[in-house]
């Protein structure tokens, strides 16, 4: 894989499920986290060879999500498509953010936005550790902020993104 097309933004296809949702309907608020959890899983392995539970047995260190926070823009209804598109925010030698958005698939309207933290840990110690060269090299490659905490706080980037929308939304009529 060659950095000029090394996918910043990957993104996938979900469909909102039955039992995923309330009864109005609507993708039940704590499912947010499974979707984008399980997209960015895929993502990783499709798109930047790193499979996480493979790289878990053969390092003895995996990620933990550290702290979460969730903006919910729009609802997902029962039997949507919609895409998440995710992305390396930022990382340092033992943490990476990831954000994710999901989007209606016909209008790309944002429904969610979610910030991850993830910290890097030795599954047998269960303590946090330094991600090895080969990763720091792949998150300099996929981060979009880079290496180094965002300064950014997580409502800024909500009313920025909503602010995007707008201005699409009107550039449209």
């Amino acid at each position: 894989m060659n950095e000029t097309t090394f996918p910043k933004y990957p993104e996938s296809e979900a469909l909102i499920r039955f039992e995923d949702c309330d009864p109005f309907g609507h993708l039940n608020n704590g499912r947010y986290t499974d979707y984008f959890l399980n997209a960015r899983e895929d993502q990783l392995r499709d798109n930047y060879n790193l499979d996480i539970y493979r790289h878990m047995h053969a390092a003895g260190k995996a990620w933990v999500v550290a702290t979460n926070q969730m903006a919910y823009l729009r609802e997902a209804k029962l039997m949507e498509k919609v895409i998440i598109r995710t992305c390396l925010r930022w990382f340092t030698e033992s943490d990476i953010m990831m954000e994710a958005l999901m989007l209606d698939k016909k209008t790309q309207t944002i429904k969610s936005v979610a910030w991850m933290r993830f910290s890097y840990v030795d599954v047998k110690l269960g303590k946090k550790a330094k991600h090895e060269d080969h990763l720091m090299e792949l998150f300099g490659k996929a981060a979009i902020v880079g290496e180094g905490r965002d300064p950014m706080m997580f409502e800024e980037r909500v009313k920025e993104l909503r602010q995007q929308q707008v201005a699409t939304a009107e550039a449209q009529l």
